[in-house]
């Protein structure tokens, strides 16, 4: 399956190649159908590439059950959009990240890219996705994935050692219809090869009206328009989170706070998400502290005497304790994101309040 055949000649194989797989339906779930598929494409990665391409998470051992998360599980999954569970992103992105097309996942050195591309997976599955994860990189830390509540037996994972590997193993993931994501996570001394554009620019056409949405993940490119990505998420790093060490002079560091900026073609508006997020290495995203502050910048959360105020309940005095309260009580939670998307919808986007420390 060559990768230097033009975009055109790849739409026109694109049914014969995706006609050998058998068709199933798209349903999350223990009983879901393209569990077969799933075990199909491992089988013919291994024959194509070779066994050691493959890495198998059930040789992995793991001392505790995953941490389940607070949050109220999606109620419906969207046949356009991925929800990432971040919902200023959500939000800004129209639902989510959109299945049929090419996102980049970019940023500089600790920018918390592959902790942002990490979440995604973990979204995609609780919401009853599939994906499958191309780590050229070599940078997957499954006992984080693990503790975040990643199914990591279902998740199909691959080492491509070369650009052309790596293309030739998405291609072929794409096109099964089997996967709601598809990450290749590139290094850096192959991220900016010419080679990958050219294959990315023609991974592109093959990706329309497809399930599954393709996520880069990439070292800044400093481009002043799109070259080969539909949609790029590019991570700005504001500050570091450090927590107190056991030394008192010793502080650890915990994670990152972030800007995720969306670029976009020019017929779309720019929108990014209101409020920075937080990632850590315990949690993930802290995603409750991103409700609490899309709520004070919406002015869905007021700022009282008595702390920080939704819905006439008194979440607590603190962003840290409001979150607390938050995940002790979903039908609060649910309550929150609603009026948060009733604001956003109506236009008022403005920074109504300022943020509480």
């Amino acid at each position: 399956m060559p990768v230097s055949r033009s975009a055109g000649q790849g739409v026109s194989t694109r049914r014969s190649e995706a006609s050998s797989v058998p068709e199933v339906a798209h349903a999350g779930g223990a009983d879901d159908p393209r569990r077969e598929r799933i075990a199909w494409l491992r089988q013919l990665i291994a024959e194509r590439f070779g066994s050691h391409v493959l890495l198998d998470p059930a040789c992995l051992a793991f001392s505790a059950a995953p941490v389940r998360s607070a949050m109220p599980p999606s109620s419906t999954t969207s046949p356009r959009f991925l929800s990432t569970d971040l919902l200023g992103l959500d939000l800004a992105l129209g639902g989510g990240l959109p299945r049929g097309r090419l996102i980049e996942l970019a940023g500089p050195t600790y920018s918390g890219k592959r902790t942002l591309a990490g979440w995604f997976v973990r979204s995609i599955q609780r919401a009853g996705g599939w994906v499958a994860y191309l780590d050229a990189a070599h940078s997957l830390d499954f006992d984080r994935l693990h503790h975040w509540g990643v199914a990591v037996l279902d998740l199909l994972v691959a080492l491509p050692q070369s650009v052309t590997e790596a293309l030739e193993l998405a291609r072929l993931l794409v096109l099964s219809g089997a996967l709601d994501l598809v990450v290749l996570d590139l290094p850096p001394h192959l991220a900016l090869r010419s080679a990958l554009d050219r294959g990315l620019r023609q991974l592109r056409p093959l990706l329309r009206g497809l399930p599954t949405a393709f996520v880069v993940v990439r070292d800044r490119v400093d481009t002043p328009a799109l070259a080969t990505a539909q949609v790029r998420l590019r991570l700005e790093p504001l500050t570091q989170l450090v927590r107190p060490g056991p030394l008192a002079a010793q502080a650890l560091p915990e994670g990152l706070r972030v800007h995720v900026r969306i670029e976009r073609g020019p017929l779309w508006p720019p929108r990014d998400p209101p409020v920075p997020i937080e990632l850590c290495l315990r949690e993930g995203v802290r995603v409750a502290l991103e409700r609490i502050d899309l709520g004070l910048a919406l002015g869905v959360i007021r700022l009282h005497s008595l702390g920080l105020v939704f819905a006439e309940t008194v979440l607590g005095r603190t962003r840290e304790r409001a979150a607390v309260r938050l995940q002790s009580d979903p039908s609060l939670w649910s309550q929150l994101e609603e009026e948060i998307r009733v604001r956003w919808l109506s236009g008022d986007r403005s920074l109504a309040a300022p943020t509480a420390r």
